[in-house]
């Protein structure tokens, strides 16, 4: 019986053996008791197999980024920057999926997407592997290592921020979604005022597409059938406010809505900060049904201040109030108390301006999700073109 000649120590177990007789590599471990009776001195190790890392709590649910793109996210990132050996061994389909509790197609198609990106390789019968060793690969033959001291500097800055690491990988998700052409979309932001109104979508149209368009409609003119509400069925987005979204929805009925969080503005508080705690102050609101909230309103950001009036814009006695204090602050929409004012009385809005962590993590997510809709909506209307598969997370 011929005899076999390892070239090196090799291991007798499920996992994977390889060894030589001759010139010819054996895949398949033979009977040991063979092996004893042919001459050849078995050696057995205990085999330490090195298996891929992935934390099952960094995929999150609740993100309204499909789990199968924080999959690809999670896993090319560690493959690019992860100290992985050559040939280490990934969960299969099924194991992962079972981990993280998601469709064994998602977790395919993402092997299939670092496959290509020849981040990862498929060996027959045995599963997916990694293909590059980090610690072989020079900065010069991997151009993304240019982005490690950009992508630890975001991270850092995000944990001083107190933003999630998930979080922060669906904003960046969501932004490159942004940048990628042909799917425009068309915007209606529902206000209160007009004057008001402008300036937010100003300050919401950086987070938007080149393409997008958006057209401001008061809340007012959607009261009875017209182009407004019109332009709201049609629209791939309607904007209003949080406390709004009710109203708004049964006036245009099925449209696509998302209501966004405001809070007061940045100049605001910093007037509200600044003024003297001695100061006699007349709060003034458009709407008497919010009169309640006015005074909380300023004391939020003026807990100093203890001489507080309140009125709204055309109560009887606006002037009276107006005459006895030393500070006036008006809602938005009360433009007209400004007029009312004597030039050496303290006089500004009370403005709000959209929630940054609401634009971050509604808003953006949200148009990259209609992105993607309208890009498959766009490419299965042309003629010829195959149906678009389902989305299985």
């Amino acid at each position: 019986m011929a005899s076999f000649q390892p070239q090196k120590p090799y291991f007798l177990g499920h996992n994977c053996i390889e060894f030589r007789r001759m010139q010819t590599v054996f895949k398949k471990i033979p009977d040991p008791i063979a092996l004893r009776k042919s001459g050849v001195t078995v050696k057995c190790t205990e085999l330490v197999e090195h298996m891929f890392p992935i934390d099952a709590s960094s995929i999150d649910k609740s993100l309204p980024v499909p789990v199968g793109t924080q999959l690809h996210g999670l896993l090319s990132y560690t493959l690019a920057f992860g100290d992985m050996p050559y040939g280490t061994k990934l969960q299969s389909v099924r194991q992962l999926a079972a981990e993280l509790g998601i469709a064994p197609m998602t977790v395919s198609l993402v092997y299939q997407q670092l496959r290509d990106a020849g981040l990862i390789e498929m060996r027959q019968g045995l599963g997916a592997f990694t293909t590059r060793d980090p610690r072989m690969q020079s900065d010069d033959k991997l151009p993304i290592n240019a982005l490690r001291s950009d992508i630890e500097a975001i991270i850092a800055k995000a944990e001083a921020l107190g933003v999630s690491p998930m979080a922060l990988v669906s904003m960046i998700n969501a932004r490159a979604q942004l940048r990628r052409p042909g799917a425009a979309l068309s915007i209606v932001f529902v206000c209160i005022f007009e004057g008001p109104g402008r300036d937010y979508v100003e300050q919401i149209r950086p987070k938007l597409g080149a393409g997008d368009t958006v057209q401001l409609v008061t809340l007012d003119s959607l009261s009875n059938p017209g182009p407004e509400r019109e332009a709201c069925i049609k629209a791939d987005l309607v904007l209003t406010f949080l406390h709004r979204e009710a109203e708004v929805r049964s006036l245009v009925g099925a449209a696509n809505i998302l209501s966004l969080r405001f809070i007061p503005s940045q100049r605001t508080r910093q007037n509200l900060a600044g003024l003297d705690p001695r100061a006699r102050v007349a709060a003034v609101t458009h709407f008497q049904e919010y009169i309640a909230i006015m005074r909380p309103s300023v004391r939020e950001f003026a807990p100093h201040v203890s001489d507080i009036r309140v009125t709204w814009s055309s109560a009887p006695d606006l002037r009276e109030i107006i005459a006895g204090c030393d500070t006036v602050i008006y809602a938005s929409g009360a433009d007209h108390v400004a007029d009312l004012v004597p030039t050496n009385v303290s006089c500004f809005e009370y403005r709000h301006a959209p929630d940054p962590g609401a634009l971050e993590n509604a808003l953006i997510p949200h148009l990259a999700e209609l992105r993607q809709m309208k890009i498959a909506q766009d490419a299965g209307s042309q003629p010829g073109a195959p149906s678009a598969m389902p989305v299985i997370a």
